[in-house]
């Protein structure tokens, strides 16, 4: 059974790239970002992995959200929270179609008021995958 250290393990390295990270002033983080930041940055998150034992499929739920400060109070920074989303989905898509083992399924994109940082909006993709063990 993989656990979601081992499935974060998988995906930060394709999100923390250089076609992503130069849309950022900040950086990409696992499972939060400081409370503090006003920079652009991105936060992965691992929601949930189901497993057992002598399985030989795992599915599971991450969640990648990009953040920036919005332009005025209210009113998200829709530019930079394009660029960014772009360019995740972009790497997403690339590494799903490459992948042996371990598969993605891009299910949704909003925009979201971050309720822990005023002034700051995100765009949050929610990503299905599902971990299939390669025969020994």
């Amino acid at each position: 059974m993989k656990s979601t250290f081992d499935v974060m393990d998988l995906i930060f390295p394709v999100v923390n790239v250089g076609s992503v990270t130069t849309t950022l002033d900040g950086r990409v983080y696992r499972n939060a970002r400081p409370i503090d930041s006003t920079t652009r940055d991105i936060v992965i998150l691992n929601l949930l992995i189901a497993g057992g034992t002598d399985i030989d499929v795992q599915d599971g739920t991450i969640i990648v959200n990009c953040f920036a400060k919005d332009i005025d109070p209210g009113i998200p920074d829709d530019a930079n929270l394009d660029t960014m989303t772009v360019a995740v989905l972009a790497v997403l898509e690339a590494y799903s179609s490459s992948a042996e083992y371990l598969h993605l399924e891009i299910v949704s994109q909003s925009v979201f008021e971050d309720i822990d940082q005023a002034g700051t909006s995100y765009s949050s993709i929610r990503i299905n995958y599902t971990i299939q063990y390669k025969a020994p």
